[in-house]
């Protein structure tokens, strides 16, 4: 969370901290001193019982410099909003170019299956993918005012999905853009789709791109940082807007995110990314409150959602630049504290841990807490 949430009162009751943590969940909550309510996806689910978005197996590979995203798996069901975290650098931006076939030049998915409903999206051309980027999965970029194309008005970016996937008009699309806009909570609507980005503020960008997100009214949305760079009070009216639009239009929600305050708020489900791999996923409500793999506790410990009877925060041990590039072991093992004890410290040290699941439907990568070691650290 943002220090300028904090003020003389004491955080945890600003912000509805229960235990120590902001609840993650369905039900009206707090955000920087303001309430609101998110409901959970299965108050909005329908009866399909395929997921929106499923990922099998991901790789990513650059051709120069080796593997950065491996053995990357989730489901995202209609209405959900699952949360991929993680530290800076750890793959959680390229892992969403990767779903939607925007990778950057020299990068390749090496491996895996993603599908978007019953379709197999690595299989499709770059034709096809044409016909379903905007408008069955849309994406909202980091840094708004940056992605708009600063030599079109607002109104012209987001009329674009209506008429190239709708067939709208001009002059339909005209009117609908002025509709969504409203939707999404612009004032005068027809005055601002006449404005160019640099006539817009921080949280009017983010608020245009959602509107042509949504504009060709797609089934999954991957959100990438919707609220970085963002004031607190703007922050909160995005996740309030991206709530209100999941539960109307039971859309499917990637939040990458690391601001553990934002997932708390509005994820339903929660994937912890470390160096490229998935090393523990579960319930956003379990993960925040009781973290397994070592990661995800000083990454929870870290944030502001816990702090210590001493008033700090977790800090991390070393660093993660190698981590990547690591040839064998677990990926953690240079900054794990439970790797130094025995009997599970040579296991860390020279084999990778798989996903194993754990009671209540979570999943965890770690020799430490493997069911057949009946320890935890």
């Amino acid at each position: 969370m943002d220090s300028r949430c904090r003020g003389n009162d004491d955080w945890s009751d600003r912000h509805g901290v229960v235990d120590g943590f902001i609840p993650a969940f369905a039900g009206t909550h707090r955000f920087c001193g303001r309430s609101f309510r998110v409901s959970s996806s299965a108050e909005h689910q329908g009866g399909d019982p395929r997921p929106a978005l499923a990922v099998e197996h991901l790789c990513v590979g650059h051709r120069g410099l080796g593997a950065f995203i491996e053995d990357v798996s989730l489901e995202i069901a209609p209405g959900e909003v699952v949360a991929l975290v993680g530290e800076s650098g750890c793959g959680k931006s390229l892992t969403a170019l990767a779903l939607m076939r925007l990778l950057p030049r020299g990068f390749e998915v090496t491996d895996g299956v993603v599908r978007l409903g019953d379709d197999a999206m690595l299989a499709k051309s770059e034709r096809e993918l044409n016909a379903i980027r905007g408008r069955r999965i849309a994406m909202l970029f980091q840094q708004p005012r940056s992605m708009l194309d600063p030599t079109s008005t607002a109104g012209a970016q987001v009329a674009e999905p209506l008429r190239l996937h709708l067939g709208m008009s001009r002059r339909n699309a005209g009117r609908r853009v002025v509709e969504l806009l409203r939707e999404v909570g612009i004032p005068e609507p027809a005055y601002r789709a006449r404005n160019y980005p640099f006539q817009l503020s921080g949280g009017m960008a983010q608020r245009v791109m959602i509107a042509a997100a949504l504009g060709g009214n797609p089934e999954v949305l991957i959100a990438d940082e919707p609220t970085t760079a963002l004031d607190v009070t703007i922050q909160l009216q995005i996740l309030k807007l991206i709530d209100r639009e999941r539960r109307e239009r039971g859309l499917a929600v990637l939040l990458i995110t690391h601001d553990l305050s934002v997932v708390a708020a509005l994820a339903d489900r929660v994937a912890v990314m470390y160096a490229g791999r998935i090393v523990e996923q579960g319930a956003s409500a379990e993960i925040l409150h009781r973290p397994s793999h070592p990661y995800t506790q000083v990454l929870v410990g870290s944030s502001l959602l816990r702090e210590r009877s001493t008033g700090r925060s977790d800090s991390w041990r070393e660093s993660a630049e190698d981590a990547r590039h690591a040839t064998r072991g677990c990926r953690y093992y240079a900054r794990c504290p439970a790797a130094t004890r025995k009997p599970v410290e040579s296991r860390c040290r020279s084999r990778e841990p798989g996903l194993e699941a754990r009671p209540g439907g979570r999943t965890v990568r770690c020799w430490a807490l493997a069911p057949h070691d009946g320890r935890e650290p």
